[in-house]
């Protein structure tokens, strides 16, 4: 099948002929790029703290029109948000008595099907 043509054909390994260890590890590092290495200070007071970069310092682009919005407009009242919390939780309760009106339909539904089925189901299994 797809196998055997990949074994015909000879691979660069096999024309060169036997390969020592030694030669072998030089040519796997010659893969790799030079190692690197950098000191992490751990005291801050004696070096002045340098950002990384520009955009770590700084909030998403959303995030700062939001604070630049935040900053213009004026800060809410509490009965504002007395009315936010109100109809938070009006929403939250609608939404609750959807879940349970939902639950009592589906036992309902659940009931119907055992009484049908508890007739004919009692009279198969014995």
């Amino acid at each position: 099948m797809g196998c055997s043509s990949s074994k015909s054909n000879p691979t660069i390994d096999d024309t060169k002929g036997p390969v020592s260890a030694k030669s072998n590890r030089m040519a796997s590092n010659k893969e790799y790029p030079a190692s690197e290495a950098f000191t992490i200070p751990l005291d801050t007071e004696q070096q002045p703290e340098m950002p990384l970069n520009e955009t770590l310092r700084q909030p998403p682009k959303r995030i700062q029109q939001l604070m630049q919005e935040a900053a213009h407009s004026e800060p809410p009242t509490l009965e504002e948000l007395e009315d936010k919390q109100q109809k938070a939780e009006q929403r939250r309760q609608e939404l609750m008595q959807q879940k349970l009106e939902a639950i009592q339909k589906n036992v309902q539904i659940l009931m119907r099907g055992q009484s049908d089925g508890d007739g004919h189901g009692e009279a198969n299994t014995k």
